[in-house]
């Protein structure tokens, strides 16, 4: 491994329309990379800047010749040097003083930790169990008056404090509506699952006070007629809110969700109706509390009223059994239980309900029958015997309201909840979603899938290909530290906008961004690839760790001493490829296995295809680099032949991609393709596009024009033939020429 390492100002930042990656560029990152370059194996190579700031703590040597030749170290008097060892504590007096410094802090953290007993930790663990147990009381709602948070304001409240705070402000004290006209609205549309238990009570409450009446007063034809109607309205409610529910459990069936009669069906909707609509339910609630109090007040008709009752009448003490006031009054209590017993009815209704219930009848009590009432028993020997009538109702009807109030109250925190629940839900929904883009735009839409269906962590993933085009363009001449990120960023947009249309069949990906290069590849469909490694799969060459790292070679690869498999090339000539995975490299990528003789035999022309694709894209990018250029900078370049173009390299071959590392994935490709088109774009010409010999055979068989350029040196491969492809002025591919002997140009 080569290292090297400078210091100095970055621009850092994310360009680009797709496959973002956070990256940095400056003149000292090309310097550092410089380093890296010209270093030595298994050696750490520092510029003189950042051995300054080391502060003396290794030993160092001169750095290697070629970073005294590299052009660019040179350009801005880079002096190199080779990290040896660390110095040792006795050569730097600094380095034993901080020892000793972070010896004594050991130290004094291992006194503290031995001072804090058992019985200690105990306590605190003890206080923290007490402290939560106490916020998730406050947090109940019980709906109750705190003296303490009426007169002590707290300044610093809590989380949960704030939230309570937060809807305690969103509802009124007195009628327990939200000041949110739209969400009491959309409270009251909630549908009342209990409407038809509350129904059923009713029924038989109301039977209950039909029984009363039947045998405290004599049945009389009108009694009859008013009994037998409410009779009839209160058992067809009774029976169309149960229609549904009965219906679903004996009548539907998994294929069928709803009646297919008509006049089933009519008493489905009818039964669902009624649940959902507020207007609906009101109407119910209206006519069985009149139904209870017709039933109760019935009692009472026939009688005459008190000023009518005189001392002198022998016949008083009968006319004073026309009712029974307690039995009234106990049917009256039942009546104001009732009106709170429905659950969807505004709050406001039934306390206004109940309220004038018992002031009519205290009316009725005090005014118009208080002799009768005044002559029977009493509660209290020492208390009037109608007032005693009156307070049962008002503490029957005072108990109702505060529990109907605690009801209401808990039924509006749980709607708050399940507001907050739903926004809650939408909101993970919206960054499910926000994630799902974030991947699909960093790693390929389906790599992004395969991650996000599996949960997977650190496993590895990787797919073969037998057929990659490979693409390395850089721009020519452009300084970062000069025209700054905001034109890089411009120029990728503009490229990522031209990858976009290449999103059919064969679909180009692009892979990343390098400084002022962008790389790109066609043919990596999921559907093409040889193998798709899954976590449950095995890796065939290496053995992994349970993290997915490597753990040792396989010495049975190859049948060569060292290591390395020789393929044919080109024109017979033997090439040493290196099928290392961990020494292997194109600028920070290793190479992968190479390719067999046999994928190139039975290679179909869909498959070549891809080396097509791939050309037609650099051409357009070619054109996109022309037309920004034209845009952009021609008046600030005006004169220089060079700037803003260029220069393009393409191979193709067996390959290998996947996703690499722990921490920040980052799907990137491997093989003898990716380092020999890097080549040919080191090595190419600004404004062409060069290619190796197998591409151009290929790119041939599509009459496209590929001109030889001669024997061109490749780092690790030395001199091969490299092949530039004709394009006009208008950037259009030329056609292949065929001389007269038949012999291929």
């Amino acid at each position: 491994m080569r290292i090297g390492v400078h210091s100095g100002d970055v621009l850092s930042g994310v360009i680009g329309a797709a496959k973002w990656q956070f990256d940095i560029w400056s003149k000292d990152v090309d310097i550092a990379n410089r380093l890296e370059a010209t270093g030595a194996t298994g050696r750490v190579h520092v510029s003189q800047k950042t051995l300054a700031l080391l502060d003396g703590e290794y030993f160092f040597e001169d750095g290697t010749e070629k970073a005294r030749e590299d052009p660019v170290l040179q350009k801005h008097g880079i002096r190199t040097f080779l990290i040896k060892s660390l110095r040792a504590p006795m050569h730097d007096p600094r380095r034993r003083q901080r020892e000793r410094q972070a010896k004594k802090l050991s130290e004094a953290s291992k006194a503290n930790f031995m001072h804090n007993s058992t019985l200690h930790q105990y306590n605190q663990v003890r206080n923290q169990a007490k402290l939560e147990m106490c916020r998730e009381l406050d947090k109940m709602p019980i709906g109750r008056i705190q003296l303490t948070k009426v007169f002590r304001r707290s300044t610093r409240l809590t989380q949960d404090e704030i939230e309570e705070e937060t809807f305690r402000r969103n509802i009124s004290s007195c009628c327990l509506f939200f000041r949110i006209r739209n969400w009491e609205y959309q409270y009251m549309q909630e549908p009342d699952v209990m409407l038809k238990y509350s129904i059923a009570l009713a029924w038989a409450i109301y039977m209950g006070l039909l029984t009363i009446q039947l045998l405290s007063k004599d049945a009389r034809y009108h009694y009859w007629f008013i009994d037998g109607t409410t009779i009839i309205l209160l058992t067809s409610l009774l029976i169309v809110s149960w229609y549904k529910k009965l219906w679903i459990m004996y009548m539907s069936d998994a294929e069928v969700s709803s009646p297919n009669s008509r006049l089933s069906g009519f008493f489905f909707r009818m039964s669902d109706e009624m649940q959902r609509n507020v207007y609906i339910r009101i109407v119910i609630y209206f006519l069985t509390i009149f139904s209870y109090c017709a039933v109760a007040i019935m009692q009472v008709v026939g009688c005459s009223s008190s000023d009518d009752y005189f001392d002198d009448d022998p016949s008083v003490d009968e006319r004073m059994q026309c009712f029974h006031p307690w039995i009234l009054t106990n049917c009256m209590t039942l009546v104001i239980g009732m009106s709170f017993l429905f659950t969807r009815i505004p709050f406001i209704i039934k306390a206004c309900f109940s309220t004038i219930i018992t002031i009519a009848y205290a009316i009725l009590v005090v005014f118009e029958f208080h002799y009768i009432y005044s002559s029977s028993p009493s509660t209290n020997v020492n208390f009037n015997a109608k007032y005693s009538h009156i307070l049962l109702m008002i503490i029957t009807m005072g108990i109702f309201h505060v529990m109907e109030r605690q009801t209401e109250f808990i039924a509006k925190v749980d709607y708050n909840w399940k507001r907050q629940l739903i926004k809650k839900q939408e909101d993970a929904l919206i960054t499910n979603d926000t994630i799902k883009v974030l991947l699909t735009n960093i790693l390929p839409s389906h790599v992004a899938d395969f991650y996000l269906s599996n949960q997977l962590q650190n496993e590895l993933y990787y797919e073969e290909y037998d057929n990659v085009a490979v693409m390395f363009a850089s721009i020519k001449n452009f300084d970062t530290d000069k025209i700054g990120l905001s034109v890089l960023n411009e120029i990728i947009c503009d490229f990522d906008d031209v990858l976009n249309k290449y999103g059919q069949a064969l679909r180009v990906e692009k892979i990343k961004v390098a400084n002022w290069t962008y790389m790109a590849a066609c043919g990596l469909d999921v559907s093409r690839s040889e193998q798709v490694n899954a976590p449950q799969m095995k890796f065939r060459n290496v053995s992994l760790m349970p993290n997915g790292r490597r753990s040792r070679y396989d010495g049975a690869r190859s049948s060569n001493t060292d290591g390395v498999q020789r393929v044919p090339y080109g024109n017979g000539s033997n090439i040493a490829l290196d099928l290392d995975l961990e020494r292997g490299q194109y600028e920070g990528n290793v190479v992968a296995s190479a390719p067999r003789p046999s994928a190139f035999q039975n290679s179909s022309s869909s498959s070549n295809e891809v080396v097509r694709v791939m050309a037609e894209f650099a051409l357009d990018l070619m054109r996109t680099m022309r037309r920004f250029s034209a845009e952009n900078m021609q008046t600030e370049y005006e004169g220089s032949t060079d700037y803003g173009m260029l220069r393009i390299g393409i191979s193709h071959g067996r390959a290998m991609a996947g996703v690499v590392g722990i921490s920040k994935p980052h799907y990137d490709i491997w093989g003898n393709p990716v380092n020999m088109a890097s080549r040919m774009d080191s090595t190419g010409l600004p404004g062409q596009i060069q290619v190796t010999e197998n591409t151009a055979m290929k790119l041939r068989e599509f009459n496209i024009q590929c001109n030889y350029r001669g024997m061109t040196f490749v780092k690790g491969r030395g001199n091969i033939p490299t092949y530039i492809v004709g394009i006009d002025k208008e950037y259009e591919f030329l056609p292949h020429r065929v001389s007269k002997g038949s012999k291929e140009e």
